[in-house]
């Protein structure tokens, strides 16, 4: 049996051999099997990392399409739309004048009178009138009143042309001050003046026109863009008199990228005294203040100079003066919070000069006569403004400030004695002041508006021994309130701190420290209808007894009602 499988297994074979073998004889070959047949796989391996595919089998087939439109019929009608109704609108009546008339207690009549012109592209002009005084209502003093009468006349004009306007003014004041300054209950009256019922009193009398050109377009007067002229006379019952001349001009004089702008002014005043010091002041000053204003990557900056050249004369004792100052103009604003908050800082100097006018204005007690010196301010500050609200505002600022010949009202700390000088007398001084101060404001609805603000003050004077009469913190409160159209409220808050009057070794039956005090006013106005309204004024409303300056207090509670009519 084994030896049939053998010649099976040659005779199967044996095809192959043929195909492989080239012919001839083969010999003899013996072949063995030993068991049965097993089938093997040979280990695979991988010839490339990343093969290719490709399939030669399967053909793409190239396809060509196109979008074609075909419009549908929409079988809709839109309502045709009502016409516009155009109606002509009446421009609402502004109204062009305004009088108020008024009484208070302590015979206080109070009347004004207001009219301006309606509307012009041409043109547009009015007239103002004031009136406004008191008799009595201070308390303890040797006088039976403390006159005071202020009155004020104005008009003005302005002509508008294509490319410049030209505006008008005037005005003139008739003010009345008592020298009423004398407490009844001073250490020493003196019987001249108990027996006189009026206390000393003056009248000022003043007259000033102003008139300037002013571009509505761009380079109409060239670089020149606004040039003002202004004049005032100024008189009293003590035969002084006052002239001031001030012309001021502003340029825009290009620069490349930039705008130079640049306040060039001269002032000239002259002052008389004749009755109580026979002698004349005069002085003459050129200003010029270029500045420029640049931005970079947000920083806003303004940097200029403030030159001043002013001249002066004294004719008691014949001599003149000429002095140059220089003042840096630079202030740097930074967006912290782009529109919300904003810090600033820099540095400004400016030359102010003292005159008759000022110091009535700022201190009516001040006895006529005064020296009259320019003061020189150069202010180092950095501040923070921005918004807490839609509706409140903050601005914050505090810094340093050098001062040359600084203004001081001192009155003689014996002057229920002094038969000579019943006011205040002027001294200057030089000094370094530190100061913090912050305001904030607050407009809900356009019913309530408030504003609040205070200032801290440190003074450092060279030659007093204080900064007299003024105040080391003084604040204010101001309020609005409009109820429903109809009532308006206002009220004002005023704090002064403690200011020292004068050295109290020299005289110790006084004290020189003048307390702090609060004044408050308030009013209420009843609007009857768009025309008729009716008001009522309470000032100082918690009857304090408070002091101005040495010797001179104030008037206690005075309520004032009166009417108000539009036309």
């Amino acid at each position: 049996m084994l030896k049939l499988k053998r010649v099976f297994t040659i005779l199967m074979f044996s095809p192959l051999l043929a195909i492989a073998q080239p012919g001839g004889d083969l010999g003899q070959l013996e072949l063995s099997v030993t068991d049965k047949y097993k089938a093997q796989v040979a280990d695979a391996s991988k010839i490339l990392d990343f093969p290719s595919f490709k399939d030669s089998t399967t053909q793409k087939l190239q396809v060509n399409y196109g979008i074609t439109s075909t419009p549908i019929e929409v079988r809709f009608t839109p309502k045709s739309l009502p016409p516009v109704k155009i109606a002509q609108i009446e421009v609402p009546k502004i109204p062009r004048g305004l009088v108020r008339i008024g009484y208070g207690l302590y015979n206080t009549p109070l009347a004004e009178f207001y009219y301006n012109s309606g509307r012009s592209s041409k043109y547009s002009f009015g007239f103002s009138g004031k009136h406004l005084s008191t008799q009595t209502g201070v308390d303890d003093i040797i006088f039976e009143n403390n006159g005071m009468s202020k009155n004020e006349l104005g008009a003005y004009l302005n002509r508008f042309y294509k490319k410049v306007a030209w505006q008008t003014s005037a005005y003139a004041s008739f003010n009345k001050v008592s020298y009423y300054g004398v407490d009844r209950f001073s250490p020493r009256n003196i019987t001249q003046k108990v027996m006189n019922l009026e206390p000393d009193a003056n009248w000022y009398r003043q007259f000033g026109i102003s008139t300037a050109l002013v571009s509505t377009k761009a380079k109409s007067m060239g670089w020149l863009t606004q040039s003002e002229l202004e004049y005032y006379n100024l008189t009293d019952d003590y035969a002084s008199m006052e002239n001031f001349v001030k012309v001021k001009n502003h340029f825009s004089i290009p620069a490349e990228d930039n705008t130079i702008e640049t306040d060039l002014n001269v002032t000239y005043f002259g002052t008389q005294y004749d009755s109580i010091q026979q002698f004349n002041q005069g002085f003459f000053t050129v200003q010029a203040k270029p500045k420029v204003q640049t931005v970079y990557k947000d920083v806003r900056i303004d940097f200029g100079l403030n030159f001043y050249n002013n001249s002066g004369y004294d004719t008691r004792n014949e001599s003149t003066t000429n002095k140059t100052y220089f003042f840096p103009e630079l202030k740097i604003s930074y967006p912290i919070v782009k529109d919300v908050l904003t810090t600033y800082g820099g540095v400004t100097g400016e030359l102010k000069h003292n005159t008759i006018h000022t110091l009535v204005t700022d201190n009516p007690f001040v006895q006529p006569g005064q020296m009259l010196t320019p003061t020189g301010t150069t202010d180092i500050f950095i501040g923070l403004t921005g918004i807490l609200s839609s509706t409140t505002s903050f601005n914050l600022k505090g810094g340093f400030m050098r001062a040359d010949d600084f203004l001081l009202y001192l009155r003689n700390p014996l002057y229920y004695t002094d038969t000579v000088d019943g006011g205040v007398n002027t001294i200057y001084d030089d000094m370094d002041i530190f100061y913090a101060k912050g305001e904030l404001a607050v407009n809900l609805k356009n019913n309530l508006q408030l504003n609040l603000a205070g200032e801290l003050r440190s003074y450092n004077p060279e030659l007093n021994n204080n900064a007299w009469h003024l105040p080391a913190f003084t604040a204010e409160l101001d309020a609005l309130y409009t109820l429903k159209e109809k009532i308006k409220l206002k009220s004002k808050l005023l704090y002064v701190g403690s200011r020292e009057a004068f050295e109290q070794s020299l005289n110790n039956e006084l004290e020189s420290k003048l307390p702090a005090y609060l004044d408050v006013n308030l009013g209420v106005e009843y609007l009857y209808n768009s025309r008729l309204s009716a008001f009522i004024d309470i000032n100082n409303l918690l009857n304090s007894d408070y002091t101005y300056y040495l010797g001179y207090n104030t008037q206690r509670i005075n309520v004032l009602f009166g009417l108000s009519y539009q036309f």
